[in-house]
């Protein structure tokens, strides 16, 4: 029977949560015989290798290892190396799947069979599977603030010095209620979610690994992840750039298919991570307003704005009346990156922005306000 999903699990050092993502997926109601899950271990130190070879499994599954740790792209590669189905899923160590997560991505596939399914943003929620010592202070008291009322707390909890399970392989084999009992309210605003969920600019934002699926051809094709992205940040992002760009749709999955598993924010990496951000520019340039914006107007510290700012845009580049303020935009937003990129020739830089925004007063339209923002902050931004 030819494997129709191959499941990537890319991880590094995180063995209690990814042994639950393994049970996990014990409990799908789609056809096991058409799955294959591959853990791709980027050098984890903490025994995942053992735990996976004598890991139980009635699907397929494959453990691969780097030697050493390479980085989020080359281990994803690596998992991609070995996949056998038509679709692969990258879903993250510690994302949790709930049992229909197969069965629903296999039925927007039937649908949409070229898309790029994406987990995000409807399954982006968090739950506590676990408890850490390493939890800052901040975290801690949210966690005894959302355990406490549930009865799940235990007095152990507040001397412990090692991770802790609140849910358990049984609890899930067996669904006994207790997932739900340790699920944290939503912390995304309601706007979040709709700008994530909107595909009407930069569409490739919802190819997030947390829990995406694509053709397997296409990710080939692509040669997958840019092996240059080594620390967090953009790596997923770049190649949903680039799927993007051979004009496939980007569709998010509405049902909840899974909850991340909660954990210190000291594991993940810094999202804004300006190296990566100049590897984007050295790889595809300064002539997508998509790309250039991250500059000025970060999509991880406001994506409305982010979003909004590329639908002004564009509708100002529509109208006659407004393409002037639009195309000095989107010449600012292209200076900026620039800017951003060389880090060179900064006088000049300052005249061509100043002059900018000579031309822009008296201007009235909505984008010529937004122009006016863009400008304020390329100034600033070789200060």
């Amino acid at each position: 029977m030819v494997v129709r999903y191959s499941i990537i699990i890319p991880t590094f050092n995180r063995i209690q949560q990814l042994l639950l993502t393994l049970v996990a997926f014990e409990t799908q109601t789609y056809p096991k015989h058409l799955m294959e899950v591959i853990v791709a271990d980027d050098g984890s130190t903490d025994g995942t290798q053992q735990m996976v070879l004598e890991f139980q499994a009635s699907y397929r599954l494959i453990y691969v290892a780097q030697p050493e740790q390479r980085g989020r792209s080359a281990v994803r590669n690596l998992g991609l190396r070995h996949a056998k189905g038509r679709y692969v899923i990258f879903c993250d160590a510690d994302f949790l799947v709930l049992p229909h997560f197969l069965s629903t991505v296999d039925r927007y596939h039937r649908k949409y069979p070229n898309a790029i399914l994406s987990g995000t943003p409807h399954s982006m929620d968090d739950a506590y599977t676990h408890y850490h010592p390493d939890f800052s202070p901040e975290e801690q008291l949210q966690f005894h603030s959302t355990i406490g009322p549930t009865g799940v707390w235990k007095p152990e909890f507040e001397n412990a010095i090692e991770v802790m399970p609140l849910i358990t392989p049984d609890d899930l084999i067996h669904q006994t209620g207790t997932l739900s009992r340790v699920l944290i309210p939503r912390r995304i605003p309601p706007a979040i979610i709709d700008q994530f969920a909107r595909t009407d600019v930069a569409p490739w934002m919802l190819f997030v690994t947390r829990c995406v699926a694509v053709r397997r051809r296409y990710l080939l094709r692509l040669k997958g992840f840019n092996e240059r992205f080594v620390l967090y940040g953009l790596e997923d992002w770049e190649l949903g750039y680039r799927l993007h760009r051979l004009k496939l749709p980007f569709i998010p999955i509405k049902e909840v298919v899974g909850y991340h598993q909660e954990h210190p924010t000291s594991f993940r990496g810094n999202q804004v991570n300006l190296e990566n951000l100049r590897i984007m520019f050295d790889c595809h340039g300064f002539n997508d307003s998509a790309v250039n914006l991250f500059v000025l107007s970060p999509p991880s510290e406001d994506l409305e704005k982010y979003k909004n700012t590329l639908r002004i845009l564009r509708r100002g580049l529509r109208m006659k009346s407004t393409r002037s303020s639009a195309l000095l935009l989107r010449r600012t937003l292209r200076l900026a990156a620039k800017q951003f990129y060389r880090q060179h020739n900064v006088q000049v830089y300052k005249q061509s922005i100043r002059r900018s925004q000579q031309l822009s007063l008296n201007r009235r339209s909505q984008v010529a306000t937004v122009l006016r923002e863009m400008l304020e902050k390329a100034d600033k931004l070789v200060d």
